[in-house]
This record gives C-alpha cells, sequence and structure tokens, in this order.
C-alpha cells in the first residue's frame, strides 16, 4: 500500500526492494523546512543561533530554514554542517563548523556590501548632487527672465535705450544659458539615477562552488569527506 511520510526539506536516499532487485535512488525535497524536535525522554538535539543583519537569507546544508532574525535556535544533528547567509547588495557568507549534542553555537555572520552596491550608491549620490545643481540653474533662469521682463515694463511700449537693451540682451543670453545647463544636468542626473537604480536592484548575491572538507579522526585512523556545492 502506498503512503506518505512527512521529511525535512533535504536529500534523501530512497531505496525499492521489488522482487529480488533493489533499486537506489536520490531524491531532493523542498518547502518551508520545519525543525525536528526531539523524541520525548530523547537525547537533545545540536542547536545553531545565527547573527547576522535583518532580512537576510539563511541555508543549513543547502536547506533554506529562514529569513533573519530567525524566531528559534536552529535544531540540526550533531556533526559537520555547512551554513549559508546571504542578502542582496552583499557578498556571500559561508562556513562550515561543528555541533555538538545539547549545546547551542552562536555563528555571526558579518555581511561586507558588494563593489556592485557601492557603485550603485556612488551614482545615486552623484545624481541627487547634479539635480540640487539643475534646480539651482533653473532658478537662475527663471531671474533672469525676471530682468528681462523688468525692462521692457520700464520701458512702457516704447523702444529700449541702447543700455537697456544691452542690459536686456544680457538677461536673455543668461536665461538661455541656465536653462540649457539646467535641462543637460538635470537629464543627466535621471541618467545616473536609473543606472544606480538598475544596479542597486540587480545586485542578488551569486552563488559560488564551494568545497568543504570535514575531518573524520577516529583511534588509529583519520578521514575526511570532500563536499563540493555549486
Amino acid at each position: 500500500m502506498a503512503g506518505l511520510a512527512p521529511v525535512a526539506p533535504a536529500f534523501h536516499l530512497l531505496r525499492l526492494a521489488p522482487s529480488a532487485a533493489i533499486f537506489s535512488l536520490v531524491v531532493g525535497c523542498s518547502g518551508t523546512p520545519v525543525a525536528p524536535s526531539p523524541a520525548p525522554n530523547g537525547p537533545p538535539p545540536a542547536r545553531l543561533t545565527i547573527d547576522a543583519p535583518p532580512g537576510a537569507d539563511i541555508h543549513v546544508d543547502d536547506v533554506f530554514v529562514g529569513v533573519t532574525p530567525l524566531p528559534a535556535p536552529v535544531d540540526a544533528e550533531p556533526g559537520w554542517h555547512h551554513v549559508e547567509v546571504t542578502s542582496n547588495g552583499h557578498k556571500r557568507f559561508a562556513r562550515s563548523l561543528e555541533l555538538e549534542r545539547g549545546k547551542t553555537r552562536t555563528l555571526t555572520a558579518e555581511l561586507e556590501e558588494t563593489g556592485q552596491r557601492k557603485a550603485a550608491w556612488a551614482l545615486i549620490g552623484s545624481g541627487g548632487a547634479l539635480l540640487s545643481g539643475g534646480i539651482v540653474l533653473g532658478v537662475l533662469s527663471v531671474v533672469e527672465q525676471r530682468k528681462a521682463r523688468d525692462l521692457q515694463d520700464e520701458a512702457d511700449g516704447e523702444d529700449l535705450s541702447e543700455r537697456a537693451q544691452a542690459d536686456y540682451d544680457d538677461a536673455i543670453a543668461a536665461r538661455d544659458g541656465y536653462r540649457v545647463g539646467s535641462g543637460i544636468t538635470a537629464g543627466t542626473a535621471l541618467g545616473l539615477f536609473v543606472l544606480g537604480g538598475v544596479l542597486f536592484g540587480f545586485d542578488a548575491p551569486e552563488r559560488r562552488p564551494t568545497l568543504t572538507l570535514v575531518p573524520s579522526l577516529s583511534p588509529g585512523s583519520a578521514a575526511g569527506n570532500m563536499t563540493l556545492r555549486f
């Protein structure tokens, strides 16, 4: 009879034994992990507390366990485990550590900003500075426009004097120059904002191959388990 049994999200070895043949298959289960609870009066599990910036994703042995801050320590079997902490805009943090039964170990993950995130902040800051400059130039163009209009109002419909005409022409030239400068500066600021926003939004952490060597010591012998993660 077929049946369903709950399992923790991870890779499991499934063995089938129809007739005389035995088949082995490694299957992966995904989903929201549930920390295993020790059986009543059974041995306590090992526990891991992860101290990381808020909003970081936590993976233990390639299984997603939650987003920081975690509501409780992660229960695990004693032994070596691989922990990864990732957050957009920060370099991936990866550590392998050994957990002991009945003990709680704390892992502090200090996430370093990526070069792309730093560049994004620099572009956004530069865009803000240029936008401020564009606003100043726009205000100056309005001031020059008012100067020219005041000169026309003073003439009261008559021809401007030679001195007034020169001042009027200077005001109009300054107004046009400020307008062009304001437009160029504002357009450049907008471009920097967009580029900085793109770099900021598409700065997901990369999953690079990692090689983990777990030592195994016993009286009279030494061995190790090597794991390559992609």
